[in-house]
């Protein structure tokens, strides 16, 4: 197997971005914060950049122009939707919040997509959305739940994208399988897209030493790990090309599965 590049699960790109700003970006999962950006976003034909489709809770604009059939027309076009979720500390009204939030949820519990969602200072509330209607694979980016509401997501069947900033928190290592693991940078938008494998590959060197694996056996994880989820899901065949046809090349390698097993402390996170 050649070597891969990283993978990025969840960042930033403006669509206006050249593709050759994108050619040193590595694979990424470039995240949408409205429906506007997510039309530009899903017409590009990027060999490693895949697109999603998102109403961030942040953007006021966005959560008002919220269109429910729109948001379904072009989650059709992508492997993903994000991001999507709750922030209380956002100025938009949480209640409007809840309301774009429970409204993309119902769409997609009829489609077979991965979900990207936000959920700082709001655990407790994304959980309970999630109970009342489900999606097939949500993936919580940010996460800074407790241990309980951790076991929680597990059981509900979320993936966790890490980042950095929460790399090193034992609840990742004690409370979630290797195989929902994922790994992120939330590359922001003024950023120059080829500094994203950098960001990403720093993750990958914290989350090797708290799983005590190699950096390349992390790679290979998380390449995995999003292969089996979208190929479950029957998304793979939306990504790039080059993408799709590096995660199945990782799923069909009995090599790329570290051995490390899971183990749940008890305890207070």
């Amino acid at each position: 197997m050649e070597t891969l590049p990283t993978l990025d699960a969840h960042a930033h790109l403006a669509p206006s971005r050249t593709p050759t700003e994108l050619a040193s970006s590595g694979a990424v999962l470039a995240m949408t914060v409205s429906l506007d950006e997510a039309n530009l976003g899903v017409a590009r034909r990027e060999p490693w950049v895949a697109w999603g489709v998102g109403c961030h809770p942040r953007n006021l604009r966005a959560q008002q122009a919220f269109d429910p059939d729109r948001f379904g027309e072009l989650v059709e076009r992508a492997a993903f939707a994000g991001e999507i979720g709750l922030d209380k500390g956002s100025r938009v009204p949480l209640e409007l919040q809840l309301r774009t939030f429970r409204r993309a949820l119902r769409v997609l519990a009829g489609r077979p997509r991965m979900v990207s969602i936000h959920s700082y200072d709001a655990t407790g509330l994304v959980l309970e959305e999630l109970k009342r209607t489900r999606v097939a694979v949500p993936v919580l980016h940010w996460w800074t739940g407790n241990v309980t509401e951790t076991w929680e997501a597990v059981a509900l069947g979320a993936r966790f994208s890490i980042h950095s900033a929460v790399a090193r928190q034992s609840k990742f290592r004690t409370s979630v399988p290797l195989d929902r693991l994922l790994i992120e940078s939330d590359h922001g938008y003024s950023d120059p897209p080829a500094a994203i494998p950098c960001r990403v590959e720093w993750v990958e060197h914290l989350v090797a030493q708290q799983r005590g694996l190699s950096v390349e056996q992390i790679r290979l994880l998380v390449w995995r790990n999003l292969g089996r989820t979208l190929g479950e899901a029957g998304a793979l065949g939306l990504l790039p090309p080059l993408v799709a046809a590096a995660a199945r090349e990782v799923c069909s390698d009995a090599s790329a599965a570290p051995a490390s097993p899971f183990t749940r402390e008890t305890g207070r996170g």
